[in-house]
């Protein structure tokens, strides 16, 4: 009877521990968020626009856009983009016309000036949602490498915000009134998405890749964006040099040919004249490519080879009267496809030597292939090695299907 009461005491002993163990854990499930703040009350950034001070007077009698600091000067302004929340009785939902609101201050520290934007409003700026960072053009043409610092330190940055460049004021791109209801900056950002569709598109340039550029003393493209008539457009490319200073732009052409030397060409269109009929279009759609680029070392010369094999459609024939079947204007489309993305290559090419600026990476290709001959030009590869070197290109076009199939 004894041991069967001590048997019973160890077996409840045992149920109250296991007990006592599931409590623990569900007391870890069921807790509150301690640092819980309503969405109304934060900050959210979405995106951020640079410029230069456009005059250095002091425009009030506090002057709260200027950031007080020891060093430095009043030189930068940066204008932050933020959601513009309201109550409801179920919901917290974007409110209906203005859907964003404006901040801005001066100053050099991109810190300080966030931290005086915080004094104008109740809820700081919170980065883990922003979408996109604008440069003016007179700003990225002085250097950026220096004000990226504290973006690439801040722990809340996210490496995929898009980086842009604009010809004129940066904050005008934020604060313009588009005809969509979302904020600019989340609407600038979703426009990258077409870039695989878009072979004339500059495609997207990312904090990360950005960072990267910067660290492996590289140049690096953006895209330059601008509004007109509530309209946003994603055109060109602004070059940044290894000292990321803007240098120059590339148009669409350069950039059609610079995807193709940095094998990121996925999709898209290519229009050439129509050989039945010139003042009409022929429209070759790409939707399967190989491409190859390889670098060549001839008595301390550099030579690039291309060889690329599109494949596609006749997406679009003008002349009417012409039967697109016709094997001989098959052909003769193919030809006109290859001589057009030719050009595109080489007047990308030539445009990059002119800038001093390989943005394509070319310099990264020798290094794979050619590591010694690398050791001893890497230093002066965008100066002087690379403006000198030769290209040869070969390229193959193939329409498989000329006809409507439905």
């Amino acid at each position: 009877m004894a041991k069967s009461q001590e048997k019973n005491a160890m077996l409840t002993k045992r149920w109250r521990k296991l007990l006592m163990g599931i409590l623990f854990l569900l007391t870890l499930l069921v807790t509150g968020c301690w640092d819980r703040k309503e969405i109304e009350n934060r900050g959210y950034v979405l995106g951020l626009a640079i410029d230069h001070v456009v005059s250095p007077e002091p425009k009030g009698l506090y002057d709260l856009n200027e950031t007080p600091q020891s060093a430095g000067q009043r030189k930068y302004k940066l204008t932050l983009e933020m959601p513009k929340f309201s109550k409801s009785s179920e919901t917290k939902e974007v409110s209906k016309g203005q859907s964003h609101l404006i901040w801005s201050g001066e100053g050099e520290s991109m810190f300080a000036i966030n931290r005086m934007i915080a004094t104008k409003t109740y809820f700081a700026p919170f980065f883990e949602d922003i979408q996109i960072l604008i440069f003016s053009e007179a700003v990225a043409r002085e250097g950026v490498g220096d004000i990226v610092d504290f973006f690439l330190r801040d722990a809340e940055m996210r490496r995929r915000v898009k980086i842009f460049v604009t010809p004129g004021r940066a904050e005008d791109i934020l604060k313009a009134k588009l005809q969509v209801e979302e904020a600019n900056s989340t609407f600038i950002s979703k426009l990258t998405a077409n870039t695989a569709k878009a072979p004339y598109f500059a495609g997207k340039a990312e904090l990360a890749q950005f960072s990267q550029a910067i660290r492996s003393n590289r140049s690096f493209a953006v895209p330059i964006v601008v509004v007109e008539d509530k309209e946003v457009r994603l055109i060109k490319g602004a070059i940044f040099n290894k000292y990321c200073k803007m240098v120059g732009e590339i148009g669409e052409l350069e950039i059609l040919g610079g995807k193709i030397l940095r094998k990121t060409l996925k999709e898209g269109i290519v229009v050439v004249p129509n050989p039945a009929n010139p003042q009409h279009i022929a429209t070759f759609e790409i939707y399967e490519k190989k491409i190859k680029v390889d670098s060549h070392i001839q008595d301390d010369q550099v030579l690039f080879t291309v060889e690329a094999v599109l494949i596609g459609n006749l997406g679009e024939n003008m002349a009417h009267e012409q039967d697109a079947v016709d094997p001989v204007f098959t052909k003769t489309v193919e030809k006109a496809v290859a001589a057009e993305v030719t050009r595109s290559i080489k007047a990308a090419f030539s445009k990059q030597q002119q800038l001093k600026a390989d943005v394509t990476d070319l310099g990264g290709l020798v290094h794979r292939q050619h590591p010694e001959y690398w050791k001893n030009v890497k230093d002066r590869w965008d100066e002087e090695v690379f403006p000198m070197a030769q290209l040869d290109v070969d390229i193959k076009i193939s329409i498989r299907r000329p006809v409507i199939t439905h």
